[in-house]
């Protein structure tokens, strides 16, 4: 297994969220990260036009020269590479994945401005749906803490389970999964119940974590002013104080039913928590 952390960043304060996001982790599984940049037209010149400048010395150059530096001083255990490259982000950070063995892209969701930052919540969704890795998206201002308990989105996929030991791999196993369900009102809701406390005993069974619970709501269609899907998981999510959602992607799943709503948005383009997407 590969002990390093891609973060993508275009020096915004939210990318800075990802590096710490990113150390944090680091700090607690050994990880190495690498700091990875695509050229924008803010990034490849200075203000200053006269600046004393190298034909190579791009301002991204050197923003990212000075945040190594400052990120190997506060964190001397920690081993820092950066790469700096011209490109389309959500086709050049693909490349690099296959380039290099990576265990997970950490990336932010909102960039330096809300119109021109190239990471941004569509291009972090653009790339978990390609990714060969898992991808973990963080959310704007988001305070690093503990992750206690996490929330597995599921729709009875084995593919969930490859998730969990996705995430295990990247994590580790010490924490609680909280099962989240969400269905249409002419569902049975004991069927289901049925099928979560069997669930439950799969995940026990086929990965590491004992401490599995479940949560499960329902919604109905024909009342247009009910919350949607995304807005039930959002207040579960709240509710049960998950650190970390977890997304499996599955072709026709579920998932990418919901992904196709424009309220999904809630969930992709502003996550309230870390989403762990899958490797696709």
């Amino acid at each position: 297994m590969s002990n390093k952390i891609l973060v993508p960043i275009d020096f915004s304060e939210n990318a800075n969220t990802a590096v710490q996001f990113a150390i944090d982790l680091a700090k607690k599984r050994g990880f190495d990260i690498h700091l990875y940049h695509n050229y924008t037209v803010s990034s490849s010149t200075f203000d200053d036009v006269n600046s004393d400048s190298s034909d190579d010395n791009f301002k991204a150059d050197v923003l990212m020269a000075d945040l190594i530096e400052k990120l190997k001083a506060n964190n001397p255990t920690i081993v820092f590479t950066s790469k700096c490259e011209r490109g389309i982000i959500t086709e050049s950070l693909l490349k690099e994945t296959k380039n290099t063995t990576y265990s997970a892209i950490i990336m932010g969701t909102k960039g330096k401005t809300d119109d021109t930052s190239v990471i941004v919540g569509s291009t972090t969704y653009a790339v978990s749906q390609k990714s060969n890795i898992p991808v973990i998206a963080i959310p704007f201002n988001y305070q690093t803490k503990d992750i206690k308990k996490i929330g597995l989105l599921s729709n009875f996929k084995y593919a969930e389970l490859d998730t969990l030991n996705e995430y295990i791999k990247i994590f580790g196993s010490d924490v609680k999964v909280q099962i989240i369900h969400v269905h249409y009102h002419s569902e049975s809701e004991s069927d289901i119940e049925d099928k979560l406390e069997i669930w439950k005993y799969q995940i026990k069974k086929h990965t590491e974590i004992t401490d599995v619970d479940i949560e499960v709501d329902s919604i109905q269609t024909d009342i247009e002013e009910l919350d949607t899907i995304p807005e039930v998981i959002n207040d579960i999510i709240k509710d049960e104080e998950i650190d970390v959602v977890l997304i499996t992607k599955t072709r026709k799943s579920f998932f990418e039913r919901l992904f196709k709503k424009s309220v999904a948005k809630q969930i992709i383009h502003h996550p309230i928590i870390p989403t762990f997407f899958s490797k696709a």
